[in-house]
């Protein structure tokens, strides 16, 4: 898990800066699938963490519906991701 993006959501969390609601587990799932989207993609977990962010994916998509996606395969979700980072235009 990487320092810098766990300690980026703490302190959001904390100061209520784009606070996006989440408990302890839906970060550590939101940072799973930074890392491995960032893994596909051949970039950088920062930069993944910047589009998903621009396009709402963490705060519109993951966060809500951790319950449910949480429950599907590395692959799936990486999959499903991927397909909705290019919908939002933020991905090749």
């Amino acid at each position: 898990m990487p320092l810098w993006l766990k300690a980026l959501f703490l302190q959001r969390k904390h100061s209520n800066q784009h606070h996006i609601g989440m408990d302890e587990k839906t970060m550590h799932f939101v940072i799973f699938c930074v890392g491995n989207v960032a893994d596909a993609l051949h970039i950088s977990e920062r930069e993944t963490y910047n589009r998903m962010m621009r396009s709402g994916i963490i705060r519109s998509y993951i966060v809500p519906c951790y319950d449910v996606l949480h429950t599907f395969s590395r692959e799936y979700i990486v999959e499903d991701l991927i397909d909705l980072m290019r919908k939002k235009g933020v991905a090749a």
